[in-house]
């Protein structure tokens, strides 16, 4: 009898090791179940991803972890128009969320919500004249989409990995660009988990942002600021603005941003020989790195699927560096024994670094020429020639990427 205890004790020690499984269901306050709610599984104490999935129509929902981490997990529900919501990690529980009355600075209705629906493939979420409109900028309505998790143009789909971003079907290229996108110009953004065969094979997941269209021709432009107040003050200041004109369209942004830090750290050492020595080390850093960018360029509208364009981005570092003092004082038996201090000063001097792109672009065909200027005062062409139906070739920097040959001059 004991052999046949052990052995099972054995066995479910191995289908525990195995696997682990967490469900529920996800309702409203009245009882009703809510699809497409994002379910994330994270550890702790880091508050890694481990894995995440969205509800269904039904509000139910399954994450299956392969292996027993060895770490305390909790689950995270989030969904537009409803408070966030952070419990213990259970194998069977259902989670009530509760409304958010007040979101992103407006008072939410139920027609505010965007529309999310399924549409072969894709998860389909309308932005236009719904509340994640207001949100800001591109950036900030992927946040807040479910099946997404990610920031600062960088977004992951649950279950694929890494996602490319296509904007009007032309591939974002640098994380400003959804920074420079407003939200209220955004129409849907579409999220495929099951790319087709005119993607890479490496390509698992790809996120569609249709802009709505914009009605006739003239100036338009915006402002943004943030300020972030704490033991320093950040802040972030951008202007864009745009002219559209018979199918050109003319645009320039100015950003800054300024980032202050602070390091306050102490750290105390005993060694115990014959004399008990004690070291105390207090280190005190604060830093300022700010950022200047300006973006101007023309776009050329051929057709609805065919545009061309030129864009110039300026980027400055006019002040990077930092102030950091370390007092250390030694003790011996508990007496005064010693001490020093130093202070270092450190200022980063960085040359403004220029990037010219100029890109010709269909749905099929891309031909792309970088003109970079170097530190060294040298300046780099490089021009893709792809051949028919291939996508995305590119060059960035030094840095190359391409299925088809390149010609490279240096000068």
């Amino acid at each position: 009898m004991k052999r046949v205890l052990s052995i099972l004790c054995v066995v479910f020690s191995v289908l525990f090791l195995q696997a682990q499984s967490f469900s529920g269901i996800v309702t409203d306050e009245e009882n009703n179940p809510l699809e497409f709610v994002n379910v994330a599984l994270f550890t702790l104490p880091d508050s890694a991803l481990i894995t995440g999935t969205v509800s269904d129509q039904n509000g139910e929902f399954t994450l299956n972890l392969n292996g027993n981490s060895g770490k305390d997990l909790f689950l995270q529900f989030s969904f537009i128009g409803y408070k966030t919501k952070t419990v213990e990690a259970k194998p069977q529980q259902t989670i009530v969320m509760e409304d958010d009355a007040v979101l992103l600075g407006e008072v939410v209705v139920k027609g505010d919500l965007p529309k999310i629906r399924l549409r072969n493939d894709a998860l389909v979420t309308t932005v236009q004249n719904s509340v994640l409109s207001k949100a800001g900028t591109g950036n900030d309505v992927l946040k807040r989409l479910p099946l997404l998790t990610g920031d600062k143009g960088v977004f992951s789909v649950f279950g694929k990995g890494d996602a490319k971003i296509y904007i009007n079907n032309r591939e974002m290229r640098d994380e400003s660009e959804l920074d420079n996108l407003n939200s209220e110009d955004i129409k849907e953004v579409e999220i495929i988990t099951n790319p087709g065969a005119q993607y890479d094979a490496s390509v698992k997941a790809i996120i569609r942002i249709a802009t709505v269209k914009k009605a006739g021709d003239g100036f338009s432009f915006d402002v943004r600021s943030s300020y972030w107040q704490s033991q320093n003050s950040d802040l972030t200041e951008q202007f864009n603005l745009n002219y559209r004109k018979n199918g050109w369209d003319v645009f320039g942004t100015f950003y800054y941003n300024r980032n202050a830090w602070i390091q306050d750290s102490k750290i105390r050492q005993n060694t115990f020989v014959d004399t008990l020595w004690t070291q105390e080390n207090t280190l005190y850093i604060t830093g300022v790195n700010e950022v200047l960018r300006g973006i101007a360029g023309v776009n050329y509208e051929i057709s609805p699927k065919h545009y061309a364009g030129i864009k110039y981005t300026l980027s400055g570092y006019p002040s990077s560096g930092h102030t950091s003092t370390l007092n250390s004082t030694v003790l011996a038996d508990g007496v005064y024994y010693d001490e020093w201090n130093s202070i270092e000063k450190k200022n980063d001097h960085n040359k403004p670094a220029h990037t010219a792109k100029m890109i010709t672009e269909t749905r099929k065909i891309l031909l792309l020429h970088q003109t970079q200027l170097l530190k060294n005062g040298t300046t780099a062409f490089s021009w893709n020639i792809p051949a028919p139906f291939l996508l995305d070739s590119w060059a960035s920097g030094c840095v190359m990427k391409t299925s088809v040959p390149i010609i490279s001059v240096t000068m």
